[in-house]
């Protein structure tokens, strides 16, 4: 799990970064920036109920260990996360090619 953990941590510290950052910046603010977020809300919402359930599920089936299912919780926060601010920078880029366009 260390391996896996030194392989996303770079990548949910970055999309936190851009999460945080869009949140809290002028660009969160504006009309075009809620409608960003709320795209991205509507998108990544049934990350967390899903991958739950699948976690609970494979606990009933392999009988995983409390610290498996805890680092496993951990990775399904940080997918939830890293899905959030791919997702912003998705819609930010397509906002701003769609501006140029026009």
């Amino acid at each position: 799990m260390d391996a896996l953990t030194f392989l996303i941590m770079p990548v949910f510290l970055i999309s936190l970064y851009i999460t945080f950052k869009f949140i809290w910046g002028k660009e969160g603010k504006g009309k075009q920036g809620e409608e960003i977020l709320k795209k991205s809300a509507l998108a990544i919402a049934p990350i967390f109920p899903i991958g739950w359930l699948l976690l609970e599920w494979s606990q009933s089936i392999f009988n995983i260990s409390y610290e498996m299912y805890r680092d496993l919780l951990g990775v399904l926060v940080g997918i939830y996360f890293i899905t959030q601010g791919f997702l912003i920078f998705y819609y930010k880029q397509k906002r701003q090619v769609k501006e140029v366009k026009e």
